[in-house]
């Protein structure tokens, strides 16, 4: 199996992305593994819809690859990982033009499944996602897991050859779906919502590639940038803004030598050093980490000022 990313990617390679992100995986509160799936794909959607049916006590929860969440955790897998998950396509308008508007088209090759520790591609995200199906399933979901086990004995690489053989050719097959399922209560606790992370919540059963219905009332900006901005000691949260681009802050220091993701922790302005950060005491609870060595319940990080939203 392929492993890595969430939170600790352990491959062969020496580039990795290894921050935890508690605000997926919360250490005292939500641990359960994240199913990422291509939204725009019909096989898929029904693979979903197949696995909510048969997790009778909801071991699993989902994200489109599209989403938000979806691309904090790509953005954490190495690049070899990555590159077999995601595909970029770059469209030029004038290809004799090297100053004319280029456009990026993603697709995505691989169903991936993250769990606190490990992240699992192709053919051994599918096996793993098989064994994580709780064990009041139907006969028939058993007899399915029996065969996955049996599929340990085949190595990794005939077992993912096979998978990309169907993953090319499973749009043409099963065609492109518009929307990823229709909205069912029973499931809201199972689809990971960008919110956690960008502080705007939106339908997570909504089609991922559906363009947001945004104004400038809506729009998340850098709030420094506003007639009123935050000020020394007030009270705010950490958000990976929907419209970024870049990678959210990470901090790393002795106690977390692979990196903590900010995103989703609370605390007060304790500096305000424009354009480049501002500092802050992180609460620790609020991230999931208990007091540290010294009995402090908050600590000192720096986030981008456009990652601070008013509490």
């Amino acid at each position: 199996a392929r492993s890595g990313g969430c939170p600790f990617l352990v491959t062969s390679l020496d580039a990795q992305r290894t921050y935890a992100v508690p605000a997926l995986f919360h250490p005292s509160d939500e641990q359960r593994p994240i199913v990422l799936f291509d939204g725009s794909c019909t096989l898929c959607n029904n693979f979903v819809q197949f696995l909510l049916k048969y997790d009778k006590t909801g071991n699993l929860r989902f994200a489109a690859l599209q989403s938000k969440v979806g691309e904090l955790l790509l953005r954490r897998m190495s690049e070899e990982v990555r590159n077999e998950v995601l595909h970029v396509i770059v469209d030029d308008e004038d290809e004799d033009d090297a100053s004319s508007n280029k456009e990026e088209q993603e697709q995505y090759k691989s169903l991936v499944l993250c769990t606190p520790e490990s992240t699992y591609i192709q053919s051994s995200a599918v096996l793993k996602i098989l064994g994580s199906l709780s064990s009041t399933s139907a006969k028939r979901i058993k007899l399915l897991q029996y065969v996955g086990l049996a599929g340990y004995v085949l190595p990794t690489r005939i077992r993912d050859r096979v998978y990309k053989f169907v993953s090319k050719r499973r749009k043409s097959w099963f065609g492109s779906a518009d929307e990823c399922m229709l909205y069912d209560e029973r499931f809201d606790d199972r689809f990971v919502d960008d919110g956690v992370l960008t502080g705007v919540f939106r339908d997570p059963f909504a089609d991922p590639n559906a363009a947001q219905t945004t104004n400038d009332d809506n729009d998340v900006l850098n709030l420094f940038e506003g007639e009123s901005p935050p000020q020394r000691g007030d009270q705010v949260q950490i958000i990976w803004p929907q419209n970024s681009n870049v990678d959210p802050s990470v901090t790393y220091d002795d106690e977390f030598p692979n990196g903590l993701c900010l995103v989703g922790g609370r605390g007060k302005i304790t500096n305000v050093d424009l354009p480049m950060r501002v500092v802050m005491r992180v609460d620790r609870k609020s991230i999931g980490l208990e007091k540290d060595d010294m009995g402090e319940e908050t600590m000192i990080a720096w986030v981008k000022p456009s990652e601070v939203a008013l509490v």
